[in-house]
């Protein structure tokens, strides 16, 4: 199967500046695009760009390549095998959707095996989760080179955003705070069933209020409320203090355990020394191996925490470096 991963780099601030300026809009109208779009992230939990496959979309992406080379639909033909592999059909909302990245994936890799570029046509990609049809409007020159782009980075992602909505003519709502006008034509007639455009203009005045201010006077609430990935990495420093201290408390109470342990297994010494049978030993002091066994799975478990505390707090200094690197990222 293809490799969907690249390098995955995060946005910086200076990668929405680009992105305003590029659809001469204000960051503030970017920023809430991106906030409505893309839940604070371009890539899912294996550093994949997220995508959503539309089967409507594959059906037609799908015809339009057959008629381009000659070929006719009937059985064998690439619709209907996309059609029974449940890939393709006509109207949008027949079928679910999956309800994880790795859905979207295996659709879209079992689609490529049927046509490549008319399967990734029919994807909506990353950060602005644009269409791959679109790859005109986005600055490409096909939709594979417009996803390899989205694969290795969230900047690039928001310029595809911010090209389409340069070449689309939306920068004029954007900058006259039509928020219904946008939200028709970037998210389809649903917008007003999703709250598309109330959801756009909350965003908007979040981030102009944090915009507004100095950088040296944002409070880590504005930072919270506007998503940080450096708040976040302080959140995964506190569990990773809980997760410590949850593994003090095991390790003490393993103590305790083993000198118990110690304990009986003094007087099962003595026994054997008596010359007591092993089972008799066994039957009266089944509770007493219970306990070995207890604390050897305790102590396993105690073992397993001290490894994730190790690989929170790594984690948490990786962000940390990136949150440096990245130039004042907000």
């Amino acid at each position: 199967m293809e490799n969907f991963k690249g390098s995955a780099r995060r946005a910086t601030a200076a990668d929405f500046e680009a992105a305003a300026a590029l659809a001469r809009v204000s960051v503030a109208c970017i920023r809430a695009v991106n906030d409505v779009e893309a839940r604070n992230s371009g890539y899912d939990a294996k550093g994949r760009p997220i995508i959503l496959f539309e089967p409507h979309k594959f059906w037609g992406n799908l015809l339009a390549a057959m008629r381009k080379d000659g070929e006719l639909n009937g059985p064998g033909s690439k619709l209907d095998r996309a059609a029974k592999a449940g890939l393709a059909y006509q109207n949008w909302g027949e079928k679910p959707y999956p309800k994880s990245s790795d859905g979207n994936y295996a659709r879209l890799a079992a689609a490529i095996e049927i046509d490549e570029e008319a399967a990734l046509r029919s994807v909506s990609i990353g950060l602005g989760q644009i269409m791959g049809e679109n790859y005109k409007a986005a600055g490409h020159e096909s939709a594979r080179a417009m996803f390899e782009a989205a694969k290795e980075s969230e900047g690039e992602q928001l310029r595809q955003m911010a090209s389409f909505i340069l070449t689309q003519r939306l920068s004029d709502n954007l900058r006259r705070k039509d928020w219904t006008g946008f939200a028709r034509r970037y998210n389809g007639p649903g917008y007003a069933k999703n709250r598309y455009d109330e959801r756009l203009a909350r965003a908007y005045e979040k981030w102009s209020a944090i915009l507004a201010k100095p950088r040296a006077q944002l409070t880590a609430a504005d930072l919270h409320a506007a998503g940080s990935r450096t708040i976040a990495a302080t959140g995964e420093a506190k569990a990773a203090v809980q997760a410590v201290t949850a593994a003090g408390a095991t390790a003490s109470a393993a103590m305790t355990q083993a000198g118990d342990v110690v304990s009986q297994t003094q007087d099962l010494a003595e026994g054997l020394r008596a010359g007591a049978g092993w089972l008799e030993l066994a039957k009266g002091y089944w509770p007493l191996l219970l306990v070995v066994l207890a604390t050897m799975v305790a102590a396993y478990f105690a073992w397993r925490v001290w490894r994730a505390m190790h690989a929170a707090e790594a984690a948490r200094l990786d962000q940390e470096r990136n949150a440096m690197a990245s130039a004042g990222r907000i």
